[in-house]
């Protein structure tokens, strides 16, 4: 039962007291009356008297055991309370009492209407029921109304004498007084059965509402572990649903090590008897991990003994890992090299960490409350460019000059960000700093190191490079020349050789003085390393200002300088090139002036020497063509063509000559005297295009003999490709691999022998390519200035008169008679002789009256295509062109 609050309790107690005391004293004098022995009505009032204080003693014992004590920590009076205070209002007090008033009126006419059968019996048990009623509905106000009116009604109606107060009879006084009793201890207890009730209803909702809608998990487990009671909250923690959580044991539903961990917990507060909190780190089924902060109680049975224990547990996961997070940035914050301070919105300083302090020599005590600005190193600028990009973009960095307490100034590199609330204003600023003095140094002696000469404190090649590439930008901006100039100091080995390097180490530092004091300031003075050094001229109007520097530059150069007691004199060997007479950029300029330099050292040192962009660009399109003709040999844009030899006796086609073409796939076919002159420059390019033009020629007149067309195959083989060591035995190589050619039918003609230095080396060459079995012509014979001495020893089976002799010899007679002087000397030398350059029918009618039936020219063919061989060939003989001369001649 609910205990009431003390003050009502006590009022209850006593209105039951009043009531009770004044019933005993009307019903024991009644009684007292049914004796009528004087010592008999003696007795019984002592008895009367003792029964009295006896029971109400008992009461009063009853009563002040039933007070509420007062709770130390007023938990149950609070409870009390709410619970008075939160009961529903009951229905309207007045209602209740016309319903108590109009039963008991409708049992009093009940009552009325039997009173025939009663034979004059009050009949009081029958308003018990509306004396009942009236208090269940309606409380202990509505009970005593209707027990009143009920003892009343019975009185006046029903008990003699009618119509009066007054009873006669004292049976029926002590009736009527015992239901009037009833009556109000009957309404009493259904009041306090009715408050009970409220109370106990109310604690149900109550905690319901407060376990059912708590995010912390509730549980109440009995002695053996088995949970009796847990809400949703509990269910969700261990990942099962409620109706599976009620009856299980921890093991089912954490893992082992979790579950001996709440095992051993649950047994500690069931031994205690103890509330007691812990955290705890639990793994459910489910595999997750979590932190709960749980608090166990034990659970009372009426007699005080421990039967259970309750638990209320929170997930702490996220505040652990909040509280992790905020150790770990404090250890951040205070263990960080860099300096951190936090700003608020007004951009004051709020806080600092130590490395702040040590940084720039600040305490927090000085720094708090200070705004950024004393941190800079003009604390008068108002320069608020960080402040300005921390507001548009929320982050700036960038570095700073900065000052610290005791005035030194230093590099600082700062980040600026914004913390910004959830609803998106400023709550602060983070700023991060570091001092990068030491940094910025090393930087700036790095610098130097890259970029200026430790031994004379010049600049280096990099650092001219780049003031090249301004100076040409400025130039051509203001239409101004500059002047690139290389130079090296003449002799300068002999001095490091007499007087020791530390002497010329010396030389070159007082002479690195001496110019730069000669110089402007604009100009630009450079240390290339060893004696050499590079100068760069700029804003010249003409080239007269740049030689006038010059012939300063070499005064200065040749002033005697003392080293140690030494008198050392030297000159320079100047190389110039101008900008923009020499357009290229600035490795091209000091390449150029490099050039002019050593051609200044040949012309005889001590002067300076221009470079001449004309002679460089030929040289360069020398060197580009090259290339090209590299890669037309790599891409096979290379072909033969072929022009024929007849006999103009006979008309037989006897043989070929191989001649080169170059197939561009930009300008078409190429003759060889437009690549061949730079070919014969480089000797590597020579004999790979001379290699490539043996192989394709034999693999050519291996397929004309294997089809039946019987012809020889001439081949030029210019003097360095003969002379190379490696010939002979490339050539028999090349031969073996078409052993169906026989060799005589391979024919080398000789060019330019009069580029043959080794004379007798090459008629030892040639006689061991004779002995492979291929044969020779000399293809220029009557122009080497040595043909005629050493005719007799070259291994040679044939002799070709040039085709500038033949193409004039029917206008020349000079012409006329070299032709046939070298008729005459092949036959006296029985050698074999073919003219060249047969234009006409009439050069190959003056051939033959002189004794050259062999010939080659544009009047027979010109040089074609292998394939087109066969169909000239049908032609030549189908027109029979020799005829014609035979009969003229």
């Amino acid at each position: 039962m609910v205990k009431l609050a003390r003050t009502p309790f006590i009022r209850l107690v006593t209105l039951t007291y009043c009531l009770f005391a004044l019933g005993w004293i009307f019903l024991s004098d009644n009684l007292l009356a049914l004796f009528a022995d004087k010592d008999a009505i003696l007795r019984a009032s002592s008895w009367k008297g003792g029964l009295f204080v006896l029971t109400t003693s008992v009461l009063l014992y009853l009563a002040l055991r039933a007070v509420p004590p007062p709770s130390a920590d007023g938990v149950a009076t609070q409870l009390g309370r709410l619970t008075m205070g939160t009961t529903p209002a009951r229905r309207r007090g007045y209602v209740t009492c016309l319903f108590a008033l109009a039963i008991t009126l409708a049992t009093l006419g009940l009552r009325q209407s039997l009173d025939g059968p009663l034979d004059g019996r009050p009949l009081l048990i029958l308003f018990i029921l509306p004396v009942a009623l009236s208090a269940l509905l309606g409380g202990l106000l509505p009970g005593l109304l209707a027990t009143l009116v009920a003892a009343l009604g019975v009185a006046l109606l029903f008990l003699t004498p009618y119509g009066a107060l007054a009873v006669d009879s004292q049976a029926e006084r002590l009736q009527l007084f015992f239901f009037v009793l009833t009556g109000a201890a009957l309404s009493i207890i259904i009041e306090l059965l009715r408050r009970t009730r409220e109370g106990l209803e109310f604690n149900r909702r109550l905690l319901d509402g407060i376990v059912a809608g708590s995010e912390d998990a509730i549980f109440v487990k009995d002695r053996a572990g088995r949970y009796l009671l847990g809400n949703r909250a509990a269910a969700a923690f261990v990942g099962r649903p409620l109706d599976e959580l009620i009856g299980k044991r921890d093991a089912e539903l954490f893992s082992p090590a979790s579950a001996e961990l709440i095992a051993r917990h649950d047994a500690e507060v069931i031994a205690s008897g103890q509330v007691r909190t812990c955290d705890e780190v639990l793994e459910n089924g489910q595999g997750r991990n979590l932190v709960f902060s749980i608090s166990r109680g034990p659970l009372l049975d009426e007699s005080g003994a421990v039967s259970g224990l309750f638990g209320i547990a929170r997930d702490i996961s996220e505040r652990r890992r909040i509280e992790l997070a905020q150790r770990e940035a404090a250890a951040v914050f205070e263990s960080s090299y860099e300096a951190i301070m936090v700003l608020d919105g007004t951009r004051q300083i709020v806080r600092v960490n130590p490395a702040f302090t040590r940084i720039t020599g600040y305490s927090p005590a000085e720094a708090l409350g200070q705004q950024p600005a004393w941190l800079a190193a003009d604390t008068t600028s108002s320069d608020d460019t960080p402040w300005r990009s921390l507001q548009a973009q929320g982050f700036w960095s960038g570095e700073v000059c900065s000052r610290r307490k005791n005035g030194e100034r230093y590099a600082q590199l700062l980040s600026l960000s914004q913390v910004r609330n959830q609803d998106g204003s400023v709550q602060h600023y983070v700023g991060l700093f570091s001092d990068i003095s030491q940094l910025k140094n090393h930087q700036a002696e790095l610098d130097r190191a890259a970029h200026y000469d430790p031994l004379t404190g010049l600049p280096n090649r990099r650092l001219l490079g780049d003031r090249l590439e301004q100076a040409i930008a400025r130039a051509a901006r203001s239409g101004k020349s500059l002047a690139v100039c290389q130079f090296d100091l003449d002799d300068f080995r002999q001095i490091n050789e007499r007087h020791g390097h530390a002497a010329g180490d010396a030389l070159l530092r007082r002479m690195a003085g001496n110019l730069r004091a000669a110089l402007r300031t604009d100009d630009t003075l450079a240390h290339l390393g060893g004696d050499g050094f590079a100068l760069l001229l700029g804003d010249l109007d003409s080239a007269q200002d740049c030689a006038a520097t010059l012939t300063g530059l070499q005064a200065v150069i040749a002033a005697p300088v003392t080293i140690a007691d030494s008198h050392l004199h030297t000159t320079a060997s100047i190389g110039v090139t101008l900008y923009p007479q020499d357009n290229g950029d600035g490795d091209t300029l000091l390449r150029h002036a490099d050039q002019a330099m050593f051609l200044a050292k040949e012309a005889g040192k001590n002067c300076y020497h221009l470079f001449d962009p004309e002679s460089d660009r030929k040289a360069q399109g020398h060197r580009q063509q090259l290339e090209r003709l590299r890669l037309a040999l790599q891409r096979g844009e290379f072909v033969l063509h072929y022009q024929p030899k007849v006999d103009l006796g006979d008309g037989r086609l006897f043989g070929v000559e191989a001649l080169i073409r170059w197939q561009d796939p930009q300008r078409g076919l190429i003759a060889p005297g437009e690549f061949l002159p730079y070919i014969e420059s480089v000797g590597t390019l020579e004999r790979a295009l001379g290699e490539w033009v043996l192989d394709t020629a034999l693999a050519q007149l291996e397929q004309w003999l294997s089809s039946g067309l019987q012809v020889d195959m001439s081949v030029n083989i210019s003097a360095h490709q003969l002379m190379h060591a490696d010939f002979v035995d490339s050539l028999d190589r090349l031969l073996c691999r078409y052993p169906a050619i026989p060799r005589a039918r391979l024919e080398l003609e000789i060019l330019e022998t009069a580029a043959i230095a080794d004379m007798p080396h090459a008629i030892v060459v040639m006689q061991r390519c004779a002995r492979l079995g291929v044969r020779f012509a000399l293809d220029d014979f009557g122009t080497g200035y040595s043909s005629l001495t050493y005719l007799r020893k070259l291994p040679v089976d044939t002799l070709k008169i040039d085709q500038s002799f033949v193409r004039d010899m029917l206008v020349d007679p000079d012409d006329r008679a070299i032709v046939d002087g070298v008729i005459r000397l092949a036959a006296a030398f029985n050698r074999h002789v073919i003219a060249e350059g047969v234009e006409t029918l009439e050069h190959g009618q003056a051939l033959q009256r002189l004794g050259c039936r062999l010939a080659q020219g544009y009047g027979i063919a010109r040089p074609m295509p292998a394939e087109h061989l066969p169909v000239w060939l049908r032609d030549w003989q189908e027109r029979a062109a020799w005829r014609q001369l035979a009969a003229q001649s």
